[in-house]
């Protein structure tokens, strides 16, 4: 079943090696970020201070820190902290998994409200005093005006449009992943149907097939049993009566599965999942 599809799979390989000349060729540069000429309603920060690296933020794939002020009427001033990230999977890492932000929610820390908006590979925090009102849309209108903006979710998110999905169960993982080291970042979003779960994951960029396997080493490995096993396939153990499926896909995205399924449906699952990360453009 699975070796009438390699010349497929041949054939889109190539497809995608072209088409990647094609957009290197086409690549426009990423419009950079002047701090000092960023307004908020038209007024000018009164400070910058930009920090390159600050490893003493302890914040990982942190390139840089911006912090801004500006003077909004006597007394009044608000704060701009601007993180910026290796790339938008880590700082939705941060945004979603570190505990400090609470997404629309203002949050009262002693006297001050802070409020934050996540946009591709930036935070942005804003700092004012909690009896000042700093309406959301001007604060939205601000983050947009920054060169490069990019609103929303990612892309990546939507090349899991399967049924079942678990509303709220969706996560970033970019250290660790199925209990081991992870040497990429990946997606995972979790689905049920009656009293069946099991998760589908796919790495967010692609992955260099050394540091797939460094990854799949520290799997548990385990034999499947009803299943049609191929060699290009990992066979693993997640659990106790949790079995899983992983592979690196042509082209060079990694596609994973795992659940409380026999292997039988794992299969058919772990198929179905290739496919639609295969195919999606991003």
């Amino acid at each position: 079943m699975f070796q009438s599809r390699l010349p497929l799979f041949v054939c889109r390989s190539m497809a995608l090696f072209l088409c990647g000349l094609l957009c290197a060729c086409n690549e426009k540069p990423e419009p950079q970020m002047n701090p000092r000429e960023l307004l908020y309603k038209n007024v000018f920060p009164m400070q910058v201070l930009v920090k390159e690296n600050p490893s003493d933020e302890n914040i990982a794939a942190l390139v840089k820190r911006v912090d801004l002020r500006y003077p909004m009427m006597l007394g009044d001033t608000l704060d701009v902290c601007i993180l910026e990230f290796k790339g938008d999977v880590y700082a939705l890492d941060y945004y979603m998994n570190s505990g400090r932000f609470q997404g629309i929610v203002p949050i009262l820390r002693g006297s001050y409200l802070e409020q934050s908006i996540r946009s591709d590979k930036r935070i942005f925090i804003f700092r004012h005093d909690s009896f000042r009102r700093y309406e959301r849309s001007d604060l939205e209108n601000y983050v947009r005006s920054v060169p490069g903006y990019h609103g929303g979710f990612p892309q990546e998110f939507l090349s899991l449009p399967f049924e079942h999905r678990e509303a709220g169960r969706t996560s970033i993982q970019t250290k660790d992943f199925l209990g081991v080291q992870s040497y990429f970042p990946v997606l995972v979003q979790s689905y049920r149907d009656a009293d069946t779960h099991w998760n589908v994951a796919r790495s967010w960029e692609q992955v260099e097939d050394s540091v797939y396997n460094l990854w799949a080493a520290q799997l548990r490995r385990a034999e499947p049993r009803g299943a049609f096993k191929n060699v290009e396939n990992v066979y693993f153990k997640a659990g106790e009566g949790v079995n899983g499926m992983a592979t690196r896909l042509p082209g060079g995205r990694v596609a994973v599965v795992w659940g409380y399924l026999d292997w039988f449906d794992l299969e058919r699952k772990f198929f179905v999942a290739s496919d639609r990360i295969y195919e999606a453009r991003y």
